[in-house]
């Protein structure tokens, strides 16, 4: 992933009684501890900024630098006049008010009233100045400092990572799912991704050379090796092993981040293989990649969100069931998971649920652990967000990959299955949702605040009809 540019820079006004260069000079140090724990690039400016021409050539450096994130620390109360010249920059920003250094006496810093004027000014008063600003508080080392600032880090490092992102879709929208369609330029003003869009011959045409070529057999070995034993054919897995390399290829030609691809109902017929197992090996990790099933781009997307905020694993699924009496639901999809998704049993490598003598698909149960789901729509730049828990039950479960939801709660806020249900419905959200194995809420309503994407609320039940302003008239 690329890293986040990250600047402070201080201001200072010397007529304040208060050590304002020992705030800046620690708040500095702290920082630059946690560039090296969050993964970000630090671009530290020792030099407090004490009128508005050094605050001019503070904004210059930094912009001439590509900084995608200017932290600017009110060291000490300082002219309203200095942040001005920050809403000329590209890169968004965050004010911080310090604690201050004494109980009584003269006031040291007056920091905090620094920080409500430049926010007030950010908000309401800078004219043409559209951005959202993020305020902190605290001493560097502060746990509210700490959480605040990381999830920051995170949010707009995944911003960072989508913006100029290439998606591939390959073959047309899926046979029939129309939710699964989109607007490449409302993707493109949202979240700064393009969609490039493939045949699936390029893709025939790829496997086919995988498969003449050979030297298939590590892949194969690796393939099997992770799972806990196969029921499919063994040239279902060489299969698999060819088609890991044609998308590999693929991937690497376009220069690519994701991958969104048609799998059914044509390739199976052409080449007499699911790819279910292979889109799971691409999502692991080491494969530094997305890979969505059933050509779902804006899947792909909240993919790749969930990735960029977490660096973890994710997956796309089917909510396929409702137990009303346990308020449970069951999360499903074919056979598309990484390894780490599964329960201590593993997986093995089984038959389509549905094509009884064609592979390769991943069977086995999920883990239980906490979890959270994304969607957005881009018709009208919105989110569903949820959290959730897998737990360990023994029925019903079909084949594929699946498991249980309970601890329920739509944007962190606990609602019945019923609820759940029903905010889904009413707003039609589209059937697919991207898991990932944390709770990251906060991580998604940052990112969200900052692209200006609306999270849904949840819609209690009723008995009769209800309809959602989200949802087109």
């Amino acid at each position: 992933m690329q890293k986040l540019k990250v600047a402070l820079a201080g201001t200072f006004r010397p007529i304040f009684k208060g050590d304002m260069r020992s705030v800046l000079n620690h708040s500095i140090e702290v920082i630059e501890k946690k560039s090296e724990e969050l993964g970000f690039d630090f671009i530290p400016v020792h030099k407090g900024m004490e009128t508005l021409a050094d605050a001019e050539e503070v904004a210059r450096d930094l912009e001439a630098k590509n900084v995608d994130f200017v932290v600017i620390q009110n060291s000490s109360f300082a002219d309203g006049n200095m942040i001005l010249p920050f809403f000329s920059c590209s890169s968004r920003l965050a004010i911080w008010a310090v604690e201050e250094s004494t109980t009584g006496g003269p006031l040291p810093l007056n920091s905090f009233c620094a920080t409500n004027l430049y926010v007030s000014i950010a908000g309401r008063y800078a004219p043409g100045y559209d951005r959202p600003v993020k305020w902190l508080f605290g001493d560097a080392e502060s746990a509210q400092f700490g959480r605040r600032f990381e999830v920051t880090v995170r949010a707009l490092t995944a911003i960072k990572n989508l913006k100029d992102a290439k998606i591939l879709q390959i073959g047309d929208t899926e046979f029939g799912y129309h939710d699964l369609k989109y607007d490449s330029e409302n993707l493109r003003s949202i979240f700064g991704v393009t969609v490039e869009k493939l045949e699936l011959e390029e893709f025939y045409a790829e496997y086919e050379t995988a498969m003449k070529d050979g030297g298939l057999a590590n892949r194969v070995n690796e393939i099997v090796k992770e799972s806990n034993g196969a029921d499919t054919s063994e040239a279902d897995v060489s299969k698999s092993a060819g088609a890991e390399v044609a998308f590999e290829r693929i991937i690497a030609k376009h220069n690519a981040s994701a991958v969104s691809f048609r799998c059914w109902p044509e390739v199976p017929g052409r080449i007499g293989l699911m790819v279910c197992s292979t889109i799971g090996r691409l999502n692991q990790l080491d494969h530094n990649t997305i890979a969505a099933t059933e050509t779902d781009v804006l899947g792909a997307i909240s993919m790749m969100t969930l990735k960029y905020l977490s660096g973890r694993e994710t997956v796309l699924m089917d909510l396929s069931g409702w137990d009303q009496k346990n308020d449970s639901i069951y999360i499903w999809h074919c056979g598309n998971v990484p390894k780490n998704w599964f329960d201590k049993s593993g997986f093995r490598l089984a038959n389509h649920f549905n094509r009884d003598k064609m592979g390769t698909v991943r069977d086995g149960r999920m883990k239980p652990t906490d979890l959270t789901a994304l969607r957005f729509m881009e018709n009208d730049a919105s989110a569903f967000v949820a959290n959730g828990k897998f737990y360990e039950r023994e029925s019903p479960i079909y084949k594929g990959c699946s498991s249980w939801m309970n601890d329920i709660r739509i944007n962190g806020q606990p609602t019945s299955s019923e609820d759940y249900m029903n905010t889904l419905l009413v707003n039609a959200v589209p059937h697919h949702l991207a898991y990932v194995d944390e709770d990251i809420t906060s991580e998604i309503n940052e990112f969200c605040a900052w692209l200006g994407i609306e999270i849904m609320k949840p819609v209690k039940y009723q008995d009769y009809l209800q309809r959602s302003d989200n949802v087109r008239r």
